[in-house]
Formats: C-alpha cells, sequence, structure tokens
C-alpha cells in the first residue's frame, strides 16, 4: 500500500469535493434571485407590484472573487431575468429593479470578459464605476463597442468630448444624444461664437436633430448660417413655430418654408402679423399652405392686405354646411340687407367668399370686426 499516494488522492478529492460544494451552494443562492408580481389593496383600488429578491453585495463579490465564468454568467443571467419584462411593467403601479451594484459592474468591466460583458450589456448599460473602468482603459473599439449598446452618463459624455474622438462622439450623439447640461454648455458657447462650440454644433446636427428645448434655444441663438445648416437637415416641430417667427429674420423663414412648406396656426399668426406683401405672396405660393389658416391669421392684423386676401379667397375651401340662402344675399342682397345679416352671426366660408368679393369695404370689415378678431 503507498499511504502516501493514498493521501495525494483523498485530498485531490477532498479539494474537488469542498470546490463542487462551494459551486452547489453559490448556484443555489443565484437560485434565489427573482422577481414576483404582487399585489396590494390601497385606497383607490389594487396595486399591482413586482418585488424582487436580490443576494447581499458581500455574496456578489464572493462569486466575481472566484471568477468562475459559469458563476458569473448564470449571475448576470439571474439578475436580468428578475426584472420585470417591459410588457408587464406597463400594468405594475410599483416596480423593483433588479441592478447589480456598482462594485460588481466595476469587477465586471475590470475582467472584460466578451461573453460576460456581452450578457450584462444585453440588459443594461454600466453605471458610473463601469463607465470608469471603459474610459480609463481608453480602448478604442471597446468604448464603440460600448455605445452601440448604452449611452454615457454626464460626466463621461464630458471626457469623451474632452478627448474628442470624432467617431465616438458621433456615435453617442447619434444612439444616445447629449445630456441638457453639456447641450445648454453648447448654447452659451454659441452665444459667444466660441469654435469648440460651433463645431460641436454642427457635429451634432449632422447626427441627430435637437429635442423641443433645444429648437427653441437654436432659433434665439444661432447666426444664420447655423440656422440653415439645421433646416437643410431637419423640419421643426410644431410646438416652435411661433418662435421661428418671433426669432428669425423673414428671409430665413422664407429659407425655412422653401424645405418645410408647413407652418401651425400659431406660426401662421406669426407670419400674418411679422410679414411683408412679398412675404405673403412667397407663402401662399408654397405647396401645401394652408390658404384658410393664412386667411384668418391675417384677420387678426389689420390693415389688411387685399391682393394677398383676393388670392386666399379664390382658392378657400367650402364649410361643412353651407346656407344658400347667406351666399345669394351676400352675392345679391342691399347693403342693408347685407349690414343687418352681418350683425346676427357667423357666415359660412363660400357665404364669406361671396361678401368680400362684394369689394365693400366697410361691410367687409364690419363682419371681421364682429366675428374674426
Amino acid at each position: 500500500m503507498n499511504t502516501k499516494n493514498d493521501n495525494k488522492f483523498v485530498a485531490q478529492g477532498a479539494a474537488a469535493w469542498q470546490e463542487k460544494e462551494i459551486h452547489d451552494e453559490i448556484m443555489s443562492d443565484l437560485n434565489t434571485v427573482a422577481g414576483k408580481d404582487g399585489c396590494y389593496v390601497f385606497i383607490n383600488g389594487n396595486c399591482y407590484t413586482w418585488r424582487v429578491t436580490l443576494l447581499p453585495e458581500t455574496r456578489l463579490l464572493q462569486i466575481l472573487q472566484r471568477g468562475r465564468h459559469d458563476e458569473i454568467m448564470y449571475m448576470i443571467r439571474r439578475y436580468q431575468q428578475a426584472n420585470c419584462s417591459p410588457e408587464q411593467r406597463r400594468y405594475k403601479s410599483e416596480v423593483d429593479e433588479a441592478h447589480l451594484p456598482p462594485s460588481i459592474q466595476r469587477l465586471l468591466a475590470i475582467r472584460n470578459n466578451p461573453e460576460e460583458v456581452d450578457a450584462f450589456l444585453s440588459f443594461e448599460g454600466y453605471c458610473y464605476a463601469g463607465q470608469d473602468v471603459i474610459l480609463e482603459r481608453n480602448d478604442h473599439f471597446e468604448k464603440m463597442r460600448y455605445l452601440q449598446r448604452h449611452g454615457f452618463d454626464t460626466y463621461h459624455q464630458r471626457l469623451l468630448l474632452a478627448e474628442n474622438n470624432q467617431e465616438e462622439i458621433a456615435l453617442q450623439i447619434t444612439k444616445h444624444g447629449l445630456a441638457d447640461e453639456l447641450l445648454d454648455e453648447m448654447f452659451d458657447g454659441l452665444r459667444e461664437n466660441k469654435p469648440e462650440s460651433v463645431q460641436l454644433y454642427y457635429l451634432y446636427i449632422s447626427h441627430r436633430e435637437f429635442p423641443e428645448k433645444y429648437q427653441r434655444q437654436m432659433l434665439r441663438i444661432v447666426r444664420t448660417p447655423e440656422f440653415e445648416a439645421y433646416v437643410d437637415k431637419y423640419g421643426l416641430w410644431e410646438w416652435v413655430h411661433d418662435d421661428l417667427l418671433e426669432y428669425r429674420l423673414m428671409s430665413e423663414v422664407r429659407y425655412y418654408l422653401e424645405r418645410h412648406p408647413y407652418l401651425t396656426y400659431k406660426g401662421l399668426l406669426g407670419l400674418a402679423k411679422k410679414s411683408s406683401h412679398d412675404d405673403k405672396m412667397f407663402y401662399i405660393s408654397t405647396p401645401n399652405c394652408d390658404i384658410n389658416g393664412f386667411l384668418w391669421a391675417m384677420f387678426r392684423f389689420p390693415p389688411f392686405d387685399y391682393e394677398v386676401m383676393t388670392q386666399c379667397f379664390l382658392r378657400i375651401s367650402a364649410s361643412e354646411n353651407e346656407k344658400q340662402a347667406d351666399i345669394d344675399l351676400m352675392k345679391n342682397g342691399s347693403h342693408d340687407e347685407v349690414m343687418e345679416r352681418i350683425k346676427q352671426g357667423k357666415l359660412s366660408n363660400r357665404a364669406l367668399t361671396a361678401l368680400f368679393f362684394r369689394n365693400s369695404k366697410e361691410e367687409f370689415e364690419t363682419y371681421i370686426s364682429l366675428w374674426e378678431k
């Protein structure tokens, strides 16, 4: 009998058995990570919930420090599966989140195992600690792979801008935009025509349009070349059409309308108030112009441009319920009959057209002053 070898085999077996015990215990612990539907009665009815059971951070650190790939992968999957699905989330009043703690995300980023990283990034991006690791490592291809899925937070976007890799910044903008804090700083720089702010502006709009808040800032701040560069690529959201007329030159408004021939009624009010005769004629020559809307907008701002109004009335669309008696009266009635009818209430579009083409300023402008101010 070789006692020395026997002891060696037993010691090896003991080590393997101990490792199996630890592994089984870890897998058992990870199986407790889960999300669960819940419900309780609230004052106004049932409150539907999603509650999660997670492991202590110390236990997760033990798993990471062991470094077993299969355990780490299982940990990531369990946390992914514990989260409420988007479909269920819509019906929940309270939803717990299953996030791996920052210390764990940092260690995952440091390990940088491709399979583990892909598994984690498939359902969420790194927190501050994980993003720190990526930026410190400064591997261009790693940053690009990350940005394909997730954006950086404000602090790390700032670092990205400081490094000034145009490809990385462009991908951040294209996929995720920039933080409000950085856009505010960019527009502050545009006020002073700072070259770095102008450069960032052009880079941003080459990949992404501004949300409403920053469309308003753009209309208030940028010079004509920057304005024209923006509208060459994008139209303005309806809610900022009034700002277009309030803050831009009419030459710029016409430049905009040549590319995006549509204005909301608020925009049309600004156009009617601010524009010259030539500007008005230009607008009604654009495709898809709102003749009815523009005509009614012009009613708000005398003195009237009768040449423009003539062109509008020739193209006005009819009302849904036209009264033939009113149309006939506006065509053939006496001055007194027309004035009496005007005092009684509004006219349909065809009747108003007939009133306009009676070519009596007194009758027409009396009607406008009574009913269309």
